[in-house]
């Protein structure tokens, strides 16, 4: 029969052995961008920018600084509402290991169309 001490010193070897955590939580190196024009109704795009750790993305888009209800999407059309704000996406970064989140550079003020 195998000791408590026995089986945490197996789990901990295999731990060690890369099997299991060998990947770091994501870390980035190149911010995302956001390309487009900031005008009502224009359609403005989101890359991840460059990353380790193999990660999963989601992201927020925000309207100076104020997540909008919904934008979650690679992609976000600025409306009405948005006019004279600037907008980022933050962008978070998920693996086994952890996550990190880092915000784009703001667009121009949003413009009428």
């Amino acid at each position: 029969m195998t000791s408590t001490a026995q089986r945490k010193r197996r789990f901990a070897s295999y731990l060690g052995s890369g099997v299991i955590g060998g990947i770091g939580s994501p870390n980035n190196s190149v911010l995302p961008t956001i390309t487009g024009t900031a005008q009502v109704g224009q359609t403005l795009t989101s890359t991840t920018g460059t990353w380790t750790g193999s990660p999963t993305y989601a992201r927020q888009w925000k309207a100076d600084g104020v997540a909008i209800s919904d934008a979650t999407a690679a992609t976000y059309v600025p409306v009405i509402g948005d006019i004279g704000k600037t907008i980022t996406v933050t962008l978070t970064a998920t693996n086994a290991a952890g996550s990190a989140y880092v915000t784009s550079a703001a667009t121009a003020a949003v413009i009428a169309a």
